[in-house]
């Protein structure tokens, strides 16, 4: 395939990602040629589909802005392709929202999702790809979340049912809650 099939191909897909995935194409293209960083994966490539899976397979790019915008568009699972310091799987939870709870008061942190399970993961400041997750809001202080205890400044995103906090400025590593 080369860059004007590429083009061809996006213009034939459904309104509803015609503009992301056109997104995606100028991203990865100049004029009618492919950037050369993404060449490869378009040479074996027979859809758009499979191009730019290629990029996602590729754990060289998922730092990309090209890798995370097709994550997202495509709702591949990606959380478990980076290292994370704490990861908390099928938590059940009684809300639309993962409960932190700071002293006397509760806020939900949003999980992208209306089921009532949903996973809490913390990565290291820069430790994920942001641009595949939705930034909710930022939290600091002293509060816990699923039995644990944070201290500091973390930035909080959601995907697909999962609650993800990024450390920005942390006093330590989350510890389990002691009553």
């Amino acid at each position: 395939m080369d860059a004007t099939e590429l083009l061809k191909q996006i213009k034939k897909a459904p309104l509803t990602s015609a503009l992301e995935l056109d997104r995606l194409r100028l991203a990865t293209t100049i004029g009618d040629t492919v950037l050369p960083e993404f060449e490869q994966y378009l040479d074996g490539a027979e859809s758009y589909r499979e191009f730019f899976d290629a990029i996602y397979t590729d754990d060289n790019k998922k730092n990309t802005s090209v890798w995370a915008a097709w994550a997202k568009q495509s709702r591949k699972p990606w959380i478990e392709r980076f290292d994370a310091k704490l990861a908390l799987t099928g938590l059940r939870i009684k809300s639309d929202g993962l409960p932190l709870e700071f002293g006397t008061g509760i806020v939900l942190a949003p999980t992208g999702s209306r089921d009532r399970i949903c996973n809490l993961y913390v990565f290291p400041s820069n430790g994920f790809n942001t641009e595949a997750a939705d930034f909710s809001t930022s939290v600091g202080g002293s509060f816990t979340v699923a039995g644990y205890d944070f201290k500091g400044v973390y930035g909080v995103y959601r995907y697909h049912g999962s609650v993800i906090f990024e450390e920005w400025e942390v006093e330590g590593d989350p510890v389990p809650h002691k009553d």
